[in-house]
């Protein structure tokens, strides 16, 4: 595979090739599937990153696997120590704190975000929740003023990459595509991108024709 990828796995970081880099822009790709073998959504994902970097061999990849090394959803440790100054923090506190800081400066340096995420039970993975509990955070990725909320994110790209058991545009039932687009616009990114492959639980003929078109999407939309 052509260009630069860092796999950011927990607190290790390796860098694919020993090449000189030349710096393009970074691209943060989450997985958020609970499956390994079989998952239409990382199969979509890493497609979109493959063709991306065809194109674009100068740019860099952080991969963060949150079913690898899933997130704790929010707690009360995690609570108190965003809101308790630095100095009086418990030891639990600093590393909760410490962890979110890690999350949003990972996330404010991206350019271009790219995200494989399943449907389940008309949503998104509860691991994804939680990741997105973590870089939701007041004053770092959004602001409230008197005219209302400020997204803080920058003039990002999202490119989410979804596999869905039934079809679902334009259903009632859709919870997934209406909320990503939701708060990420909400953090200031309005430039949402979602390819579907739906229907994939029913039949070989409709899975595989949406896979082919989801396939044929994401070589348009990063070309």
């Amino acid at each position: 595979m052509r260009g630069t990828v860092v796999i950011f796995f927990s607190n290790v970081i390796e860098q694919s090739d020993g090449e000189e880099k030349v710096m393009g822009q970074k691209i943060l790709h989450i997985d958020s599937s609970a499956r390994f073998e079989g998952s239409e959504s990382r199969i979509l994902s890493r497609a979109f990153i493959d063709q991306w970097l065809a194109l674009h061999p100068e740019d860099e990849v952080i991969v963060r696997d949150i079913i690898s090394h899933p997130l704790p959803h929010l707690d009360e440790t995690l609570l108190a120590g965003l809101f308790t100054p630095a100095g009086t923090l418990t030891v639990e506190m600093q590393a909760a704190v410490e962890r979110v800081d890690e999350l949003v400066e990972e996330f404010l340096a991206a350019d271009i975000l790219v995200l494989g995420v399943p449907m389940y039970n008309f949503g998104i993975p509860s691991t994804l929740k939680a990741y997105i509990d973590h870089i939701a955070q007041a004053g770092r990725t959004f602001k409230y003023t008197d005219q209302g909320p400020v997204g803080l994110a920058g003039d990002k790209q999202i490119y989410i990459l979804s596999a869905r058991g039934g079809i679902y545009d334009d259903s009632p039932m859709d919870h997934q595509a209406a909320y990503l687009r939701t708060v990420f616009r909400f953090l200031g990114i309005d430039k949402v991108h979602l390819i579907h492959a739906q229907g994939l639980n029913m039949g070989e003929d409709i899975r595989d024709k949406s896979v082919r078109q989801a396939l044929s999407d994401i070589e348009q939309l990063a070309a």
